[in-house]
């Protein structure tokens, strides 16, 4: 399935902002076809069940649908610091912190690129991702996605 037709008239979260990212056309959240990500690596911080003794294998993604006025994240969340990447590469980040001994993959604020982390998934299970996932998000979600 064809995922990225989700995103021709975006209604990834309750904004429904029918932006065409597929054209980077970009709405509330600001992120056109490909995610961004801040940062991505081992995590020790998070609760102990879900860091375990290897780390959770975090990716911080920019921009959110929700711009609350006191995130703990505002540079990445509403300042947009971070890269672009393609599905492709996000599968690779995956991979990695798989391979790194991560216990999981915890997608910190997803919702907005729910359509290119499904993507991704895919493709990084084609090439062996076996660990869990931890979808990380301020809770405003659309119950379709």
């Amino acid at each position: 399935m064809n995922f990225s037709a989700l995103l021709e008239r975006c209604s990834c979260c309750p904004r429904n902002c029918n932006v065409n990212r597929l054209k980077n056309e970009l709405g509330f959240c600001k992120i056109g076809i490909n995610p961004k990500i801040s940062a991505f690596n081992l995590h020790f911080g998070e609760e102990p069940p879900i860091s375990g003794s290897s780390g959770s294998g975090t990716i911080f993604f920019t921009g959110c649908n929700l711009k609350c006025a006191f995130c703990q994240n505002y540079p990445i969340s509403q300042l947009h610091n971070g890269n672009e990447v393609t599905v492709s590469k996000l599968a690779e980040v995956m991979i990695s912190l798989q391979n790194q001994n991560a216990h999981n993959i915890n997608l910190v604020t997803p919702t907005h690129v729910v359509v290119q982390i499904i993507e991704a998934l895919l493709l990084a299970k084609k090439k062996g991702l076996t660990i869990p996932i931890v979808y990380n998000s301020g809770g405003y979600e659309k119950v379709e996605m």
